[in-house]
This record gives structure tokens, sequence and C-alpha cells, in this order.
């Protein structure tokens, strides 16, 4: 494959891979440089309207949306006014010249974009704009697995391709390589990876298996990261370091650039591989299971992300709350007790994966049975496939563990809400993984959204050394009160949290600069020098202002 170097203008056609939040959309929230951040990069109503319209022209008008058309552009999820977070209008390229004529158009005209990769990120602000009036750069045409490499194990895809997409490609091409899936496959591989998502093979920790990006930059230059920027080299998806400062971190949660390509690593098909279930009765044992999965991860015996999840939660991912309980308030512990003997859950339950051969998953097993074992209460139960094994021949509730892509989880929203205006929010807080951090962190989660009225649908992701605490608040967006309560609650959960050392890896769009604000060391140091590189290589603030709090000086 010819590797281009440094690139004024891409090659008509040439491939492109997520935006600088693709498959992202994150809100509004008061914080340090909100309203400077939205003056700087805004433009005007009038700019923007007729940027769209000229690029209307160069890009088909069937390509670009504006007026009362933007609907689809929109949190479906959003607190209370959908309109809070309106774009003034969305733009689809096909290709990274496209990408580029869209960037330098924006530039002229002084206008705000948003890039997303397939605005699936829900729960975040899905395809809204972080600043309102921005225009979004939809990706989605750029929709193609550009490679896939049997023997180095890689493949280079843009933003547009789905897992869904991805997973498709590699069964048509009868590869032998897996690519690793978060719980819903609709989502952007690129953007995903990007906003560092999970998934649960031994690949889950998506950010670790980025290698080599293509980045449109604010002035329309195309940058190619590490050995990309070597002309005929044939290792940019194979080696991060390149020569001299790595930069593809830069490009992570960022509003530096559009990723318009991304090599993104690819596990081997397994001899064999094993899904297991592990659950314990007693929520009192919490921090003996996280502490006996910490071990087991960095032994090698769990291969991947850990992914745990309270009755409740799993219960809201199969039905409405109606089945078990209908009344007001947070449903309560006996009724958990229902749920739990209902479904056969415990009152945690993990899934987790490991693969080889029979004789190293013996050796796995059984030292997994051992560990866990040792925890009163405890169960596990294991199902093993052949590594050739297809979707249907694997169970669904498998499916995570042979990087089979699914919408299994896609209706937790009815949990509350069983019908159209069913929403949900995430907060994650990072913590060690320990058993006494993960109990503490759970403890500060629930205390608070069951004090304000919401069913604590918690969970925890493990790779081993750090845990991402999850909280899913379930609400009805149809209903103002609620969705005020849940932006007061998650408000104070922030810094509560925070104060105890657990910060958020993501966010919703509401509540970046709130996160933001948390980073404070050194009177923010940190955040004041990514303002500084922003201010260097995007000094109109034209691309994404306010992601991640990241606002143009």
């Amino acid at each position: 494959m010819r590797r281009a170097g440094r690139m004024r203008e891409a090659e008509p056609g040439a491939g492109a891979g997520a935006g600088a939040g693709a498959g992202t959309g994150t809100g509004a929230g008061a914080g340090a440089g909100t309203s400077a951040g939205r003056a700087a990069g805004a433009g005007s109503a009038e700019a923007a309207r007729g940027m769209l319209e000229r690029l209307a022209v160069e890009l088909g008008a069937e390509h670009v949306t504006f007026g009362d058309d933007v609907d689809a552009y929109l949190d479906d999820y959003a607190l209370g006014d959908r309109d809070a977070f309106r774009p003034a209008g969305a733009v689809r390229p096909a290709d990274v010249a496209e990408v580029q004529a869209v960037v330098r158009a924006a530039g002229a005209a002084g206008v705000a974009l948003w890039p997303i990769g397939r605005g699936k990120n829900l729960g975040y602000g899905g395809p809204a704009p972080r600043q309102p009036g921005s225009v979004v750069v939809d990706l989605g045409r750029l929709n193609r697995v550009l490679e896939v490499d049997e023997e180095s194990a890689y493949a280079l895809v843009e933003p547009g391709v789905s897992f869904f997409d991805l997973y498709d490609e590699l069964r048509r091409r009868d590869s032998r390589l897996w690519a690793s899936v978060p719980d819903l496959g609709w989502g952007s591989v690129v953007g995903n990876a990007l906003e560092r998502g999970y998934g649960y093979t031994a690949h889950g920790d998506h950010q670790q298996f980025v290698c080599g990006l293509e980045v449109v930059l604010a002035d329309g230059e195309v940058i190619r990261t590490g050995m990309g920027a070597l002309p005929g080299a044939e290792t940019w998806p194979l080696y991060r370091g390149g020569f001299g400062p790595g930069l593809e971190g830069l490009f992570l949660q960022s509003n530096l650039g559009i990723v318009t390509k991304m090599g993104v690593w690819l596990l081997p098909r397994p001899e064999r591989f094993a899904a297991c279930r592990i659950a314990i009765d007693d929520e009192a044992r919490l921090p003996e299971l996280v502490d006996a999965m910490r071990e087991l991860t960095l032994e090698g015996v769990i291969d991947g992300v850990v992914n745990a999840a309270n009755a409740v939660g799993v219960a809201a991912g199969q039905s409405s709350r109606e089945r078990w309980f209908d009344g007001d308030g947070v449903v309560p512990d006996e009724v958990v007790d229902v749920i739990a003997a209902d479904l056969g859950l415990g009152r945690w339950n993990v899934k987790c994966a490991f693969y080889g051969g029979d004789e190293l998953l013996d050796l796995k097993e059984r030292r997994v049975r051992e560990v866990i074992g040792a925890i009163a209460g405890s169960a596990v139960s294991v199902n093993r496939y052949d590594g050739t094994a297809t979707a249907e021949e694997v169970l669904p509730m498998d499916h995570f563990a042979a990087g089979i892509p699914g919408m299994l989880l896609a209706g937790g929203v009815r949990w509350r809400a069983n019908g159209p205006t069913g929403a949900h929010i995430g907060l994650c807080p990072v913590s060690p993984f320990t058993g006494l951090h993960v109990a503490a962190a759970s403890r500060i989660m629930r205390d608070h959204i069951e004090a304000a009225g919401f069913d604590y649908i918690g969970g925890w992701l493990g790779t081993g050394r750090h845990a991402v605490n999850v909280l899913m608040i379930f609400f009805d967006a149809a209903d103002p009160a609620e969705s005020d309560r849940v932006r007061r609650a998650f408000a104070e959960l922030v810094p509560l949290l925070a104060a105890a050392g657990y910060g958020e890896y993501r966010a919703h769009l509401e509540f970046m600069d709130l996160v933001a604000e948390q980073f404070s060391w050194n009177d923010h140091a940190l955040l004041e020098f990514t303002r500084t590189l922003k201010a260097a290589v995007d000094p109109a603030g034209i691309l994404a202002p306010g992601k991640q709090g990241v606002w143009p000086r």
C-alpha cells in the first residue's frame, strides 16, 4: 500500500477517519472560558447559512442540511430543551478533500464546526454540538474499510465505519481477525476509540490499539502521525512512535483536528475461547470481587476488560422496571432480591473472557474457579466455543467475547419511561482497580442518586490497574422536573467524586466545563497548556469549541 507523507491537498477520493469528537456529542454547562469560547468560535447565523449555501453547490445540496431540517442532529436524550445545542446545519463530506474544503470554508466564514463519526454517542450528547450554532461535520459517508492486513493484524478505517461494518467486512474477507466491540454495534469504530471507549475482547481498551492517524487541521492541512510521515513506509499502522514527540494522543477527546483515517490493531482468531460469568449474592462482598478480578487480570488469566453490573443494571437492559415494581421512588431492596432471583443474577455480575486452546483454557478456568470460589456466595459459569464459531453458534449473551456486535442493551432507556421519551446519561469516574476504591465510588454514587429519587444502575470496567466506575441514570426526557433532578444530581456528583480523587474520563455536553474544572492541580496548568495548543493550531477556534472544556482563548 502506498503511504503518502505530507499532503497539502489530499488525492480525490482519499479516505478519512474520525472527527475531533467523532461519534460524540457533549454539552453545555457553566465553567471557565465558556462565554469567551462561544463568542470566539461561533460566527453569525448569517455567516453559517452563507457557508452552507456555498457548500451545497460544491458538495451537492443533498449533502448539506440547514434551516428546519437539523432535528436529526439534536440530542434525543437532552436534559430539557433539545434546542439548547441546536446546530446551524450539517455537511456530509465524502472524502478527505471535501473535509479540507469544509474546514477552509469555515475558517474563511468564521463558523465553528463539530465533527462526528456516526453521532451515536448517546447519553453524552449524541450528534449535537457543544456550541449551539455550530455546523456539524457528519463523517458518515467516509465509511470504507480501506485495508485489512492478515499478516500484521490491523485494519485501516474511516470514521463512518461502524462496528457492524467492520465485522461484516472481516467476515466477507473470511478473515482470521477479530475486532473488539462495545455493547452497541452501531457506533463509529474511530469515534469510539477517540473517545476512549471500551469493548470486551483482549483488545477491549480501544485507545490502546490505535496506531496511525490521518488528521485534517484547522487550516485545512493534512498530517499523518508517527511513521505515516515517512513516504513509502509500511509501518504507519504498526509502530506508534515515529520520530520525535508522539502526537496521536493529542487527537483523543480533542478539538485540535479532524481525524480522517485510523489504524486499529485486530485480534487473531483464537483456537478456542471461553465466555465467563461470575456472580456474588452479597453486596458487602463487592470489595472481595473487585480485588479477585484485578488479580486475575494482572496474572493474565482474564484477557482484556472485565465488565460488571449490579442486578438492577442487568435488569434494565432487559425490561422496564414495571415488570417488578410500579411504585414511586427507588426500587426497594427486597424487590432487587426478586429481580435477581427472577433473572438468575447475583447482586453483582461480571462478564469476562479468556482465549487459547483447551489445555490453556482448562488452566485458566481452574484458576478463576479457585480465586472466585474463595468468596462466599459466589458462582462461576463458563461457555466454551471454537474460534471459528459463527454468530448463530454463539449464545447472544456471549457475543461480546467473540467480537460479534449487537444491540442487546439498547432497550435500557425503557427502564423508567417505557416509550420513545426514555433517555439516559452516563457518569463514569475513574478509580484504582481495588475493592476499597471501587466500593467507595459505588457508595458515593448510589447514596447520591438514590437520594435524588433514581435507581442505582451501577457497574464498573476493570483493565488491570484502573477501574471505570459507571453510573447510568435513566430518566424520562419528556418530564422537565425529572430532567432537572438529573441535572442537579449530576452537577453535584462530579465535584463530590473529584474530591475523593475520582475524575470523569468523559462527559455529557452539558457538563464538559464542570468536569474540566475539577482537573485543577497547579492552578489548572494542564487545561491551560491544552488551551495554549488550541490557540497555536486553531487560533480562530473553528474546530469543536468547548469540547472537553477546551475553549479558544
